[in-house]
């Protein structure tokens, strides 16, 4: 229906990111099998194909203007948790080659810059996940969003259904709810790396027994 919009390339992409990479991920991939994942997957999809216009009769596209925010900016955080997932320790053959002492100087220098690139990745990924998500996600979807769609279904076009924004807002809002509660998460692992939460666990243990 508007085939100029710069907003359309995000969104496609999301769209068949979730469709054909994610979704089907779920069945093969035991850690992606949470069930939070899954909603969080099939509940992306089905806010894009709403988007997109598929249930509205003349094809209307709803909300598309945030598109580039909801499937491309906030996916910042995620190049980085790339990283840190391929090369995470938790890869036996990995951490066995990681453990292993070389007598090879380049290979001495490559164990260490990856080191050092996979430390500097989880601190990225720390803070653009903090910003982007646990932050500036709810921010844009209860200040600018929600608020846009409720004016915009005071008088929606011809054909486009009401019930398509109210399942917009409430998909927003659940969205914008799982982010923050994600941040908060990480903010607390940020907070024990930082200030010692484990010699804390471990002290209150011991008064507990």
């Amino acid at each position: 229906r508007y085939p100029n919009d710069p907003n359309n390339i995000p969104l496609a992409v999301g769209t068949g990111a979730i469709l054909l990479w994610d979704i089907p991920l779920g069945f093969l991939s035991k850690p992606l099998r949470d069930p939070i994942m899954w909603g969080h997957h099939v509940g992306m999809f089905m806010v894009a194909a709403t988007m997109t216009g598929m249930f509205c009769a003349g094809g209307d596209m709803i909300g598309h203007y945030y598109a580039s925010f909801y499937f491309g900016i906030i996916e910042l955080s995620g190049v980085f948790l790339t990283y840190v997932d391929v090369f995470h320790p938790k890869y036996k053959y990995f951490k066995a080659w990681l453990d292993a002492e070389h007598s090879n100087k380049q290979m001495m220098s490559l164990k260490s810059a990856l080191n050092s690139a996979n430390e500097l990745a989880r601190v990225l990924f720390a803070v653009s996940f903090l910003i982007l998500r646990g932050i500036y996600f709810p921010y844009v979807s209860f200040f600018h969003a929600i608020p846009d769609l409720i004016v915009a279904f005071k008088n929606p076009p011809e054909g486009v259904p009401m019930w398509t924004g109210y399942f917009l807002m409430g998909m927003i809002s659940s969205f914008a709810i799982l982010q923050a509660y994600w941040g908060l998460f990480v903010g607390q692992q940020v907070k024990k790396t930082l200030f010692g939460g484990e010699k804390d666990e471990k002290k209150s243990g011991k008064k507990k027994k």
